[in-house]
């Protein structure tokens, strides 16, 4: 018969051993012995949404390349519109890990609606009063003037549906583009609509004279995002 007190002690033993594989659970440290760690923590859908909170809704194959310069390659990967992370599926046990954002440099995915997207981490600050911080946006175009796109969704007004005669309501999702035009003399200016005069109206005179120019010469008129792409590649130093 084994004593009391040694059957507390063991009982004890695999309570702490239970907690202690739980805590392992929550998160994510690495994927594979051989090859840079992913670190993060164990991602849930943000409920109580209407609308798309991925930019895609497919889990894509892409390449992280890590602040150390060590690339991971082929993880399966979404990006999160609405709180600007990185998602990554481990494929063996199907968890699903929001990783560590200030870890990442970018992030290539292979093939999102037949081509390469890019995104890659810069700092950026959207108000005077507020704080710098690190955002991932999207690579349009980088030339001698760069442009990028950060992808943020917004909550933007409530949406009622009624279900077995119960009303609940949900945040409206709605996108809310950001575009970042970084100049050959390194200024930013930031714009909100695709467009040639939203364009032309957000850089200095140096710039948009000559751009003027240009855009006459070769016609160009800008209908989406790869005709912006094209307008900025004219920018001349």
């Amino acid at each position: 018969m084994i004593p009391l007190s040694a059957m507390k002690k063991t009982i004890l033993y695999l309570l702490l051993l239970g907690y202690g594989i739980q805590g392992i659970g929550q998160s994510v440290s690495i994927d594979s012995m051989f090859e840079p760690k992913l670190s993060g923590a164990l991602f849930y859908m943000t409920g109580g949404t209407v609308g798309k909170q991925f930019y895609s809704d497919d889990w894509t194959n892409g390449d992280i390349k890590l602040h150390t310069g060590e690339w991971v390659f082929n993880k399966k990967l979404k990006y999160n519109t609405l709180l600007d992370e990185i998602i990554w599926l481990q494929v063996d046990s199907f968890r699903q890990v929001k990783l560590e954002k200030h870890f990442i440099d970018e992030v290539c995915f292979k093939n999102i609606n037949g081509k390469p997207v890019r995104f890659i981490r810069i700092r950026y600050k959207s108000d005077p009063l507020q704080d710098t911080t690190d955002i991932f946006v999207e690579v349009l175009t980088e030339k001698k003037a760069s442009l990028v796109v950060y992808r943020k969704v917004i909550p933007r007004g409530k949406i009622i549906r009624e279900y077995n005669g119960v009303s609940y309501s949900y945040d409206m999702l709605v996108p809310r583009p950001l575009y970042i035009l970084t100049l050959p003399d390194k200024n930013r200016v930031t714009f909100r609509k695709p467009k040639t005069r939203v364009l032309l109206k957000a850089i200095p005179d140096k710039y948009r004279i000559p751009l003027k120019s240009a855009i006459q010469q070769v016609h160009l008129t800008v209908r989406t995002e790869s005709d912006l792409a094209k307008l900025v590649d004219l920018i001349d130093s």
